[in-house]
């Protein structure tokens, strides 16, 4: 027969067993300009953690800067949803997995520690983007995933297709269904780098009610892109907002590099 000092010696072990453990710290947010919260609650200040899990959204002029621990960065920019879905780094072996969902917007990404020995990946309804000890923008909008690279190497991959881009300002785009590459321009969203002007003040800047697209709309790669289409023949200006898309990422772990041209694509061992 069990003496209740032993059932209540179990019950406290099953609860201590149970019981969910407190949240990684990931990151923390190093600046910010209008409104950015997380998990649809509090707003964002400069020193906010950032947890395994968060879900980020700023409002129709906000901008911000996540800063991970291995030392990678975001900077958010407006009508932008991001989820911090797997953070793992071993500081010892500069090694890890970054994995950040993104639903809606633009950001830029910069690699850190875990881009140069693991893998850093920001997954879209339409593609999963790769960064590879660099600088990567991704914008989501209409329909459509556009990552532009700035530094280093990027990789694309949607539905088995798999792109390695090489040569800065050149994109990959999703287009029904179809993985496209193309020359995106030279600081095609400029409301990005505003946010290095005010950072660490938390002071809102005047940077427009929504994202001016008509830079990238300009670029031999608007042609293709469902954000730039007009009616009236004219560049489009402002894009008010961004939707989330229920649909889940489509691309996947497939290696397989096709669609070699002008941005370069490499092998599997890239």
């Amino acid at each position: 027969m069990r003496t209740p000092y032993r059932q209540i010696a179990i019950f406290v072990a099953c609860l201590a067993f149970a019981a969910p453990s407190a949240a990684e710290t990931v990151g923390s947010m190093t600046a910010y300009q209008t409104n950015i919260v997380r998990n649809n609650g509090a707003t964002m200040n400069v020193g906010s953690g950032v947890e395994l899990g968060d879900q980020l959204r700023s409002n129709p002029t906000g901008l911000g800067m996540l800063v991970f621990r291995d030392e990678s960065s975001a900077k958010i920019g407006p009508n932008t949803s991001l989820t911090i879905d797997e953070f793992v780094y071993n500081p010892g072996a500069g090694s890890g997995k970054i994995d950040i969902g993104m639903n809606s917007g633009l950001a830029r990404f910069y690699g850190g520690q875990v881009s140069k020995g693991g893998v850093m990946q920001v997954a879209t309804p339409h593609m999963v983007l790769g960064a590879r000890g660099g600088i990567i923008e991704v914008l989501v909008a209409a329909g459509q995933t556009v990552g532009i690279l700035r530094a280093g190497r990027m990789t694309c991959t949607m539905n088995g297709h798999r792109l390695v881009i090489t040569n800065p300002g050149y994109a990959c785009t999703s287009e029904d269904g179809k993985l496209l590459t193309g020359y995106g321009g030279t600081d095609t969203f400029p409301i990005l780098d505003s946010i290095a002007r005010i950072a660490g003040t938390g002071l809102p800047g005047a940077p427009g009610p929504g994202l001016d697209v008509s830079a990238i709309c300009a670029s031999a790669l608007g042609g293709s892109l469902k954000v730039c289409e007009s009616s009236d023949g004219a560049l489009p200006g402002v894009v008010m907002e961004f939707p989330d898309s229920p649909t889940p990422p489509v691309g996947g772990g497939v290696d397989k590099c096709e669609g070699e041209g002008e941005g370069g694509c490499y092998p599997d061992n890239w």
